[in-house]
């Protein structure tokens, strides 16, 4: 037991990186990030400026952790950061597309509504907000 509380409370606010996974499906998105100053920097090269509780963090390694549903082929919010991914496999479900990628060394998914033509195999942008963004230290403990 790594957490324990309503499930609704534990999806919204896992204790850490453990239960983030446990309680997300599709698999919640995670990699390694770099914090410096207010500035977040995946191996990939993709930055963005942090704001709130993670931008006062000590400077150093971090995971972001992010649920498919916020990472989406389509920008729509302020706080979007574009990633760029190799499609590895789609599904549509009804009025939801998700795309399987890979960034990185990293596996990553998309969840997005309506429907979204991806090719597997071709080189793909997505957005990801990382106003939704959870954010844990080295020991996997949400620090914000």
């Amino acid at each position: 037991v790594t957490q324990f509380g309503p499930t609704a409370e534990i999806y919204r606010k896992p204790q850490n990186l453990t239960a983030a996974r446990v309680f997300s499906d599709p698999p919640i998105n995670a990699a390694g990030i770099i914090k410096s100053g207010h500035e977040a920097r995946m191996d990939t090269g993709v930055t963005w400026t942090l704001q709130g509780a993670a931008a006062d963090l000590p400077d150093g390694p971090y995971t972001v952790a992010i649920r498919p549903h916020h990472v989406t082929p389509v920008s729509d919010s302020a706080h979007d950061v574009l990633l760029m991914g190799t499609v590895l496999g789609t599904e549509l479900s009804g009025s939801e597309s998700s795309a399987h990628f890979q960034m990185g060394g990293d596996g990553w998914v998309s969840l997005a509504h309506g429907v979204h033509p991806y090719e597997v195999g071709e080189a793909h942008q997505f957005f990801m907000d990382v106003s939704k963004a959870f954010y844990f230290g080295s020991d996997g403990r949400l620090v914000a």
